[in-house]
């Protein structure tokens, strides 16, 4: 199930790792957990659950509890930016050496290259780890592919982007389990007209 609860904080006070990502709408989510099914069949892979399916704006790693609230004030500003937009899946590929199949956009919106923008210029400025890649906007499909997906045009799949939200990953026998912990509605204006530019 798409994480929907925000909660207060990690259990046990122990270290939680942590993602901003974009979660699709309903429509989104059964059309991308459908192709993902497929995609799995062909490459003899392992399609996510359907809840999991999301797309990744900044990958942080370990964060200690005392950071969380950092990360929470980063998201809401951020979010606070960026208007909501519309978004396509309307491409499959694979990194190929590490068997991942996914489903992408063959023309990102402004929106979202600004959402993962602003993000890692604040993080940095907080002293967070960054990813030094190029950002590639994605949804994976299946892991640990045994034959290639290939790559090309897919149906489109349109994802209505409202929000983003602050994850944590953690670690079940039946996979991950992802857990939201705050999200923030998009283009919505924070108190005292604090902004990002």
């Amino acid at each position: 199930m798409t994480p929907t609860q925000p909660e207060s904080g990690p259990r046990n006070g122990a270290a939680l790792r942590t993602f901003f990502a974009l979660w699709p709408d309903a429509g989104a989510r059964d059309a991308l957990s459908a192709l993902a099914g497929d995609i799995a069949a062909r490459t003899r892979g392992r399609a996510p659950a359907a809840g999991n399916l999301h797309l990744t704006l900044a990958f942080l790693g370990d964060v200690v509890p005392a950071r969380l609230a950092v990360l929470r004030a980063i998201g809401a500003a951020v979010a606070a930016a960026v208007p909501r937009f519309a978004l396509v899946f309307d491409r499959v590929g694979a990194f190929g050496e590490a068997g991942i199949a996914w489903a992408g956009a063959s023309a990102p919106p402004r929106e979202l290259e600004r959402l993962a923008q602003l993000l890692q210029v604040a993080l940095a400025n907080e002293g967070f780890p960054i990813e030094r890649r190029p950002f590639h906007p994605h949804v994976t499909l299946a892991r640990r592919c045994r034959s290639h997906a290939g790559a090309g045009s897919a149906a489109p799949i349109p994802w209505n982007v409202e929000r983003i939200a602050l994850n944590a990953s953690e670690r079940s026998p039946h996979g991950p389990r992802y857990r939201e912990l705050d999200a923030w509605p998009l283009g919505l204006q924070l108190p005292g007209g604090t902004t990002l530019s």
